[in-house]
């Protein structure tokens, strides 16, 4: 075999080459953090569940069971717009709850169609007195660039804001501020709202991604030896005895 690299393309190749390996096995890295982290997360949901923590000891417990004991404030609820369940569009239900010692956790209660929006339309959903049911803890997410602000005065709700929501019904600082919970969907035949379910659903694309830049890696390997090929630069030789 007789190989006589290119300069320029060696130059050019080598480095693209090494970049590209490097960031495929980052994507292996990261796939690896992000199974352990989705596992982390499914064993606080299905594990034990404990009581609400102080707002500045939540951010360790993203998706941590809850029990929650208390007493609805549905004078205060609010719909979220756009959400869908089974590729049905309705609303999130956000309804405050006022706990057992006095502090006030937002709770997504669940899914409603349009055509149960408003209170009213539900009435069998406005449970009186003492409640006591399990959600999971979800930390405050970012709003989407595209996403509208919320207006409370046209009752338009795109996110879950607490202090948007505080400040709208007067709640007060009774709100917990650093988290907000899921309601978990009973056992059985649905009941609106339609809570959530134990489960954990987080984007885990980086097998993907590795794939991609060490598929391109090794098209670019093939490149570069096909051009070198073609050039007349990588010859194969048969032995002389032939």
């Amino acid at each position: 075999m007789i190989f006589r690299p290119a300069l320029w393309m060696t130059v050019f190749a080598v480095p693209s080459l090494v970049i590209l390996l490097a960031l495929g096995t980052w994507q292996v890295k990261r796939l690896q953090w992000k199974d352990e982290l989705i596992s982390e997360f499914t064993a606080r949901a299905m594990g034990g569940a404990i009581t609400p923590p102080a707002a500045d000891a939540a951010s360790g417990l993203r998706f941590q069971r809850l029990n929650l004991a208390g007493e609805w404030m549905h004078d205060a609820e609010v719909q979220l717009i756009g959400r869908t369940f089974e590729g049905t569009a309705g609303y999130h239900v956000i309804t405050p709850f006022r706990l057992d010692d006095g502090r006030i956790l937002l709770v997504n209660r669940g899914w409603v169609s349009q055509d149960y929006r408003t209170p009213q339309k539900r009435p069998g959903t406005l449970h009186a007195g003492p409640q006591e049911f399990q959600a999971i803890l979800r930390l405050p997410a970012r709003k989407g660039y595209f996403v509208p602000g919320n207006n409370p005065v046209q009752n338009d709700w795109f996110t879950l804001d607490i202090g948007d929501i505080r400040a709208h019904h007067d709640l007060g600082d009774a709100v917990i501020d650093g988290y907000s919970a899921d309601a978990l969907r009973a056992d059985g035949p649905y009941v609106l709202p339609i809570g959530a379910a134990v489960e954990i659903t987080i984007p885990n694309d980086h097998l993907n991604y590795a794939i991609t830049w060490y598929g391109i890696a090794l098209g670019l390997i093939g490149v570069y030896f096909a051009w070198h090929h073609q050039s007349g630069r990588l010859q194969f030789r048969r032995g002389s005895g032939e």
